[in-house]
């Protein structure tokens, strides 16, 4: 079977063949690509790459029903990696130039989330672990000599509910 060309009306937004065009909306997004509405979770906070909750895609791919799959885009380890792929975001090593200063983000995105009564303490300790683990994986620099891997957050430290 021969397939007529594909004619595009531009004015109308019309694919003679398939009809109308379904237009692809996404977010607003910050510098780092991470949606700015809703609720920011520790994830997008204090970020270690960009995620996307859709995934446009293009080529023998496109259309394959994976749009709303979402995308995780990692940064770059350190400046030199993100300077030599061409990466404009900064590394991770530029974010957070130690596991301090990585954790006490963290900590501050939790308690934030549990103040805002949009996280419950019984979660936090979880969300804590995770990503201390995935600071680590993603090029955090380690704690450094005793530096103790905090595993509460301060306002759920004394929360007696637990």
């Amino acid at each position: 079977m021969i397939t007529p060309p594909i004619e595009i009306d531009t004015a109308v937004a019309f694919v003679s063949v398939n009809g109308p065009i379904y237009p692809s909306f996404v977010p607003i997004t910050d510098s780092d690509g991470n949606d700015i509405a809703g609720v920011r979770l520790p994830d997008v906070t204090v970020p270690l790459a960009t995620y996307t909750g859709w995934a446009l895609r293009r080529g023998a791919q496109a259309n394959d029903g994976c749009e709303a799959a979402g995308q995780y885009i990692p940064f770059a380890k350190t400046q030199a990696e993100r300077t030599a792929s061409g990466d404009p975001r900064p590394s991770v090593a530029e974010r957070y130039p130690s596991f301090a200063a990585y954790q006490s983000a963290v900590h501050r995105a939790i308690d934030g989330l549990v103040k805002d009564r949009l996280m419950l303490c019984e979660d936090a300790g979880d969300a804590l672990t995770r990503l201390n683990q995935a600071g680590l994986s993603a090029g955090v620099p380690a704690p450094r000599g005793k530096g103790e891997v905090k595993t509460e957050t301060p306002l759920c430290h004394n929360d007696k509910r637990l």
